[in-house]
C-alpha cells in the first residue's frame, strides 16, 4: 500500500458476526486502510461509487476498483486495501455475506488475482446494485420485524443485478436489456421495431440485428412470445374473459388475439383454458 496510508490500518475480526452486514462510506481520504492479514471468513463485496479503490495482496499484483466495477474478496483471502494513492478520494458501498448457496453461482465472476473476483457494470446496472445495497443497509437499521431478511433480499437483487453483467455468462447489450424491460411493463402496448429502437436510443435496423443476435429470434417474434406467455398465465390463473386477455396482451381486436394464439400454440384461447379445468 502507499507509503502516505496512516500506520494505525483498521483490523477487524476474522470470523462473521452476521450473514449480512452492509455499509457506506463518502470521500475517503489517502487515511483509509483496512488490513487483514488473515481475511474473513465470509465475503466481502465492494462497489466503487466514486473515486478508486486499491487492493493489495501478499506476493500478487494490485488489483483496482475503479468506478462501474464491483469487486468480491473471498474468505480468508488476506488482504489489504484503501483509496488508490492516484484517485485520492474513494466512496463505495460494501458488503460482508454469508452466501446462501444458490447465490455462489452469481459470485462466479473472473478473477484479477487469486481470491479476488471482479467484473465491470454498465452506469444502469451499476446504479441498480447500489440502490439495492442501501436498502440492505436501510433494512437493518430500521427496526423492520424481520430485517434481516429484508437485507439478504436486497443484497440477493444486488448479485442478481452483477450476474447480468458476468462475462463468463452471455451479457445483454444494455439497449437491448432497455428495450425489454419497456416491453415487459407495457405488453398491451402497441409496439414496432421503430418505436422501440427509440426506447433503446439506436436503429431500427441496429435493434433489428442485436435482438437476432442476441435473443435468436426477432424482435417483434419475442414480442409475441412475452404477450402469448402472459396470455397463457391470464387464461390459466384467472377467469378474466378472453377479450379482456386480449386487451391485456396488446390486441384490441379479441379475434386476431385468438388467431394469433391459435397460431403459436395450437389451440383456441377458450380449448386452452378448458384443458386447465377452467370454465
Amino acid at each position: 500500500m502507499p507509503a502516505e496510508r496512516a500506520p494505525d490500518a483498521l483490523r477487524s475480526p476474522t470470523e462473521p458476526a452476521d450473514p449480512v452486514v452492509t455499509g457506506r462510506l463518502d470521500g475517503q481520504d489517502l487515511s483509509y486502510r483496512t488490513v487483514r492479514p488473515g481475511g474473513t471468513a465470509d465475503w466481502l463485496v465492494l462497489v466503487t461509487v466514486e473515486g478508486c479503490g486499491q487492493l493489495c495482496l501478499p506476493g500478487r499484483p494490485d488489483v483496482l476498483v475503479a468506478p462501474g466495477q464491483v469487486a468480491v474478496i473471498e474468505p480468508r483471502t488476506p488482504h489489504d486495501y484503501g483509496t488508490d494513492r492516484d484517485s485520492g478520494r474513494w466512496s463505495l458501498r460494501w458488503a460482508h455475506i454469508l452466501p446462501r448457496p444458490e447465490w455462489l453461482l452469481l459470485l462466479d465472476w473472473p478473477s484479477p488475482a487469486a481470491g479476488i473476483r471482479r467484473i465491470d457494470v454498465d452506469a444502469t446496472v451499476h446504479a441498480r446494485i447500489v440502490r439495492a445495497l442501501d436498502r440492505a443497509t436501510a433494512a437493518r437499521h430500521g427496526g423492520l420485524r424481520r430485517e434481516r431478511m429484508f437485507a439478504m433480499n436486497a443484497v440477493e437483487e444486488a448479485l442478481l443485478w452483477c450476474d447480468t453483467a458476468n462475462p463468463r455468462e452471455r451479457v445483454m447489450d444494455p439497449r437491448l436489456r432497455a428495450v425489454l424491460e419497456h416491453v415487459g411493463h407495457r405488453l398491451d402496448e402497441p409496439h414496432t421495431v421503430a418505436s422501440l429502437a427509440r426506447v433503446g436510443g439506436v436503429s431500427p435496423s441496429r435493434l433489428a440485428h442485436l435482438a437476432s443476435a442476441q435473443l435468436g429470434t426477432s424482435l417483434i417474434a419475442y414480442v409475441d412470445h412475452r404477450r402469448m406467455e402472459r396470455a397463457r398465465h391470464l387464461l390459466r390463473y384467472t377467469d378474466l374473459p378472453i377479450a379482456h386477455v386480449a386487451g391485456q396482451v396488446g390486441f384490441a381486436d379479441p379475434l386476431h388475439f385468438s388467431r394469433r394464439f391459435r397460431a403459436l400454440t395450437a389451440m383456441s384461447p377458450s380449448r386452452f383454458r378448458s384443458s386447465w379445468g377452467v370454465p
